[in-house]
């Protein structure tokens, strides 16, 4: 992949193999050592009907921890 200017941005093409559809929106994450991600934008999960969050199962233990108690 290469790097391009257009305009004021600069363009990285993806390789059709990827199976990327046009006009995806992503978001861009720089790492620390230079390093860039692309990540598909997803909606907000709290507004999507198709994702649920399921908190019945979980159990919490009485142990608290960070907190000295007086």
């Amino acid at each position: 992949m290469k790097v391009r200017k257009q305009g004021n941005s600069l363009v990285v093409t993806v390789p059709k193999k990827f199976g990327i559809k046009s006009g995806t929106e992503v978001i861009a994450v720089k790492g620390k050592d230079g390093s860039f991600t692309y990540i598909p934008k997803m909606k907000n999960p709290f507004t999507d009907e198709n994702v649920h969050f399921e908190h019945d199962n979980e159990e919490f233990d009485d142990n608290t921890t960070g907190r000295d108690e007086t």
